[in-house]
């Protein structure tokens, strides 16, 4: 198909984990399964230690894909949020939440175990990508454990958002259209298994949609390529054209929806302006993702840096003792030739999102997460060439490696801390509220939420009912500020009867006991209370109404 310069196996690293010939492809499938179980095994233990490490979410970003999805669960509908956020995550969590709802309830937890299979799958996909893209067993093995390990890459793999799957699914897809240096060219109908990997990718998030557009591009010019059969030209054809069909489908609902094709790209840009505090000029945003990609992973980027001067160091020394044929460090450029196609594809990518930015069309905090495909990419890369040049360096140059590593990797975790500019937000007293208010309220009881910023959003979450939930205020940067109804008595007690509220739930605090009374639970600086009065009939809450804010905060 589209193929990079050729590499010889051995000049490459080492053919013997190269792809078998097609005689012996039942021969090398036991080992791809060891290979890919192993892979996921590792993932499920990085995963493992993230969650014991504390880490539990992004942003609230997090909890509010999980009550949405929740909502979608309680009620279906084509477009779960009625606003700039892809529909195909809430499908899936949502369908998810009422095929399990004979089990479990769709608490926080079930979402955060579907989280951590989801990573799972992703590391598979991942796998799966490296094999096709190197043709080479070891290299796609150390690789792909690389790839599931890197801190971004750990912590997406349990947190509720689709950034993992969807930069998994791309990558996935990428590959299915390389030919590996061994040859031979991928089969056609493998371009239409990526294809309907983008198709869920690009209706998950909006960065892979430049992928789509290269992609179809990259099948068409594919089937044009003389000597193609008529059944591969089609395939190839339908690949490119069902690649296009995720952005092709939301901009027709957008508009049939909404009256403009690109009303999300309106909705994403008025959320940013309303939040944006200006300052950044257009050649900081166009440098944006390239400058958040190396703060964020500052390791990936070092560990080339350390390869090429120890081969250079190797090479130079072997030339000084006239010791040319020994061969100190393994020809790794030449290794990394079949990541050059991908690279240019990931690097079109990230352009266009830069250009997003510059136009108020991108997200508005963590960016590096839009880079993950970029970042995928790259750790496959160094995992392959650094598994290489262990294994085919001289002693002294694989003493020089390993210790230029291990400096690479102690200066990462000393200056992470100092770089990153935005942390993590586990929301652990609201959590807790809401588990305390699903566990003494009534499965129906309405309850009237304080919101003093978007934790309100992990309390309902925590929760697992956000149908019955009422926040008592929009904090929607776009709408006028409105003042907490918790602020005094009366209006709250105004504002409980006219949810026709239970219970209340928000912080512990004067204006509240006043009207209620001690709390029947406090979890942290939050607490549950029976309202006195006003339990008449609620009228229904809207995904929109529970989640507006950070629903427009990430395309």
């Amino acid at each position: 198909m589209l193929r990079p310069a050729p590499a010889p196996g051995r000049a490459a690293g080492g053919a013997r984990g190269a792809r078998a010939p097609e005689g012996g492809a039942t021969a090398s499938a036991a080992p791809f399964a060891r290979d890919l179980a192993l892979v996921v095994l590792a993932k499920a233990a990085v995963s493992a230690l993230v969650l014991a490490l504390g880490f539990r979410a992004v942003s609230d970003d997090d909890f509010a894909r999980v009550v949405l999805a929740q909502a979608w669960a309680h009620a279906p509908r084509l477009d779960p949020t009625g606003t700039s956020w892809l529909p195909a995550p809430f499908w899936l969590n949502g369908a998810l939440f009422r095929v399990l709802g004979r089990l479990f309830a769709p608490t926080l937890e079930v979402a955060r175990a579907v989280a951590f299979s989801l990573g799972l799958a992703s590391a598979a996909l991942v796998y799966v990508s490296a094999r096709w893209i190197t043709g080479d067993r070891r290299a796609a093995l150390a690789g792909a454990l690389l790839a599931g390990a890197f801190p971004w890459s750990a912590c997406l793999g349990v947190a509720t958002v689709p950034e993992l799957p969807t930069a998994a699914l791309s990558l996935f897809a990428v590959a299915s259209l390389v030919t590996p240096p061994a040859g031979p060219a991928p089969p056609a109908g493998r371009a239409l298994l990526g294809a309907l990997a983008l198709v869920i990718a690009t209706l998950s998030r909006y960065e892979p949609w430049p992928v789509a557009v290269v992609f179809a591009a990259m099948a068409l010019l594919a089937a044009a390529r003389l000597g193609q059969g008529h059944a591969a030209q089609a395939k190839l054809a339908l690949a490119a054209l069902v690649a296009l069909a995720g952005p092709a489908a939301w901009v027709a609902w957008n508009r049939v929806a909404h009256g403009d094709a690109l009303h999300f790209l309106a909705r994403v840009a008025s959320y940013r302006n309303a939040v944006s505090h200006g300052g950044d000029g257009t050649l900081l945003r166009l440098f944006a993702y390239p400058a958040a990609m190396i703060r964020e992973e500052p390791e990936l980027f070092l560990s080339p840096v350390a390869l090429a001067l120890i081969a250079w160091r190797a090479r130079r020394g072997a030339a000084r003792q006239a010791m040319r044929a020994a061969r100190p460090f393994p020809p790794l450029l030449r290794a990394a030739r079949p990541y050059a196609l991908p690279g240019a594809v990931a690097a079109l990518q990230i352009a266009a999102l830069s250009l997003a930015l510059v136009r108020d069309g991108a997200p508005t905090h963590h960016p590096e997460r839009a880079t993950l495909l970029a970042l995928l990419l790259l750790a496959l890369a160094v995992g392959d060439l650094s598994a290489r040049a262990f294994r085919g360096a001289s002693s002294g140059a694989r003493r020089a490696l390993g210790g230029a590593l291990l400096v690479v990797l102690f200066l990462g975790v000393f200056f992470r801390p100092h770089l990153r500019r935005e942390h993590f937000n586990p929301r652990t007293d609201e959590v807790a509220i809401g588990r305390a208010a699903a566990e003494l309220t009534p499965p129906s009881a309405p309850l009237l939420v304080e919101v003093v910023d978007y934790g309100h959003l992990a309390t309902l979450a925590a929760l697992a009912r956000p149908e019955s939930a009422h926040p008592d205020r929009s904090i929607d940067p776009r709408d006028p500020p409105v003042p907490s109804s918790f602020d005094d008595p009366a209006s709250l007690a105004r504002r409980a009867a006219d949810v026709g509220a239970a219970y209340l739930l928000g912080r512990v605090r004067p204006s509240v006991i006043d009207l209620a009374g001690p709390p029947l639970a406090t979890r942290g600086a939050w607490g549950l209370w029976a309202a006195p009065a006003g339990r008449g009939a609620p009228p229904p809450a809207t995904p929109e109404s529970r989640a507006s804010g950070p629903a427009e905060a990430t395309p």
